[in-house]
């Protein structure tokens, strides 16, 4: 099928809504060991990582209701140590690792309580 209307096939950002943006930001950051400028923040930050952009979305935040499934999924070549890192960085995992023969995975909550899956394919 040819794409004639022009849209790109591939997803280029992930928007994130948050409530507090300062606290999100310096979450994210810690999570993917990111420098970030310090705040305070606008209520729009762009987190660009290797292959898309998180943004991080406060502008409806008097509304604002976290996720109650994973939004998306960050990648770990081991889930083991991945794990080990979210203990002692006093990140919220739901859970146990779920281990498949070929995928592991995780669920954590973010900093305004969205969840995010680690996954070891």
């Amino acid at each position: 099928m040819e794409n004639t209307y022009n849209i790109t096939p591939i997803v280029g950002s992930i928007f994130i809504h948050v409530k507090d943006m300062n606290r999100a930001v310096n979450w994210y950051a810690k999570l993917l060991g990111l420098s970030v400028p310090p705040g305070p923040y606008d209520r729009v930050f762009s987190i660009k990582l290797n292959n898309l952009i998180l943004l991080l979305d406060a502008n409806r935040s008097d509304h604002f209701q976290p996720s109650k499934l994973p939004l998306f999924s960050f990648p770990a070549e081991n889930i083991d140590k991945t794990y080990e890192f979210l203990t002692n960085n006093n990140i919220d995992i739901q859970g146990d690792i779920e281990r498949f023969p070929d995928i592991s995975f995780l669920t954590i909550k973010d900093s305004e309580g969205n969840l995010i899956m680690i996954v070891q394919e």
